[in-house]
């Protein structure tokens, strides 16, 4: 997500009105907020049971990502009450650098969480434990929410990783959930794959 709206950044024309791209990075922050906020409230008090001072650290990080995205909501609300062709083209610039500065972070940000927190918290929990605290975090989005999320992940995510998720789904939640995601699946994976995903998740017992 965070490199499409970069893309629509750099096609933007700045020299207009309010361009949709920072529309679209407006919701990106938004979701980064939201995800955020899922961390604090369900895993870093897992996190913060077994390693402090790892807790501390990524909350640190937390404060760095709301300082960027406060940043550039600061500079989009330049932006809209900008005059001049010029300034608007500026405002265009300073908001595409930042955004690159957004992305860079939250890159090695995401990865240490993959790679280091996961690591941690594998260590010290037992798998049931784990995804009860994300079964509960799951609980908490809207239906708007959970939509949204399985789009950006079938768009991101490689044949394998869809497997083996739709065949938790089908392995623990309803019928319709399943359904719902494999319709997603269809419209956004090319044919080929869709046809690959859907063959391997039905051969799941």
């Amino acid at each position: 997500m965070m490199y499409d709206v970069s893309l629509s950044l750099q096609h933007a024309d700045f020299s207009h009105e309010y361009p949709h791209a920072l529309e679209r990075l407006e919701h990106v922050l938004e979701i980064f907020d939201a995800h955020a906020g899922h961390e604090d409230n369900f895993l870093f008090p897992l996190l913060e049971s077994c390693d402090p001072a790892l807790q501390e650290d990524m909350e640190k990080e937390h404060v760095t990502d709301i300082a960027l995205s406060n940043e550039l909501r600061s500079l989009m609300t330049s932006f809209k009450s900008a005059a001049s062709t010029d300034e608007k083209r500026a405002l265009g610039s300073k908001i595409c650098y930042t955004y690159y500065e957004f992305i860079a972070f939250n890159l090695i940000h995401l990865n240490k969480e993959e790679i280091v927190v996961n690591g941690s918290l594998w260590k010290h929990y037992e798998d049931e434990e784990i995804i009860k605290a994300n079964m509960s975090m799951i609980a908490t989005l809207t239906p708007e929410e959970v939509k949204r999320n399985a789009i950006w992940m079938m768009r991101g995510c490689s044949n394998p990783d869809i497997i083996g998720w739709l065949g938790m789904v089908k392995r623990q939640a309803p019928e319709q959930v399943l359904k719902l995601l494999l319709s997603i699946a269809e419209e956004e994976l090319p044919s080929q794959r869709f046809e690959a995903v859907q063959n391997a998740v039905m051969e799941m017992v």
